[in-house]
Formats: structure tokens, C-alpha cells, sequence
């Protein structure tokens, strides 16, 4: 007997899904790059500075979408060890 449950889990993280979602993210990018620079600048940001915080932003997204592209729906509990791993980095 299958389980209704394990079904749904399996039918959500199939290569058609993952494809959509990076390709999204992928589309998504140039406009987080807008608004990543257009708030920085209405904060009162340096153009550098924004320019800096869009950039980062659009990676940001970038790595997200080729992250899910090769993980699907594991790839949230691999950002928080990234996450981890950055922090530890940084100190």
C-alpha cells in the first residue's frame, strides 16, 4: 500500500519543477538587481555602495537558483549550513 503522503513529497521535487523554479530565479535576477540598487540609493547609499549591495543581491539569487537547480527542495537545509560555514569564515 502506498502512502498518500510520500506521493505528494515525491511528486514535489521532480527535474521539470527544479527547472522551473532555477529558471525563474534566473529571470528574477535583473530586477533584484534594480531593486537592490534603487533601495540602497533611497536609504541615502553611496552609488558604489549600492552598486556593491546589488551585486551581491543578484549573486545572491544566482546561487540560489543553481543551488535548487542541483538540489531541489533539500537545498534549504544545505543554505543553513552555508550559512554556518560563512559565519564560522567571518570570525
Amino acid at each position: 500500500m502506498s502512502d498518500p503522503q510520500q506521493d505528494t513529497d515525491e511528486q514535489r521535487d521532480t527535474p521539470e519543477l527544479r527547472l522551473r523554479v532555477a529558471a525563474l530565479l534566473l529571470k528574477l535576477s535583473p530586477l533584484m538587481f534594480a531593486l537592490c540598487y534603487v533601495l540602497a540609493a533611497v536609504q541615502g547609499a553611496q552609488w558604489q555602495h549600492s552598486l556593491l549591495i546589488s551585486v551581491v543581491g543578484t549573486a545572491m539569487c544566482l546561487g540560489a537558483a543553481g543551488l535548487y537547480k542541483l538540489r531541489g527542495s533539500k537545498s534549504a537545509s544545505d543554505l543553513v549550513w552555508i550559512n554556518i560555514l560563512l559565519r564560522l569564515f567571518t570570525r
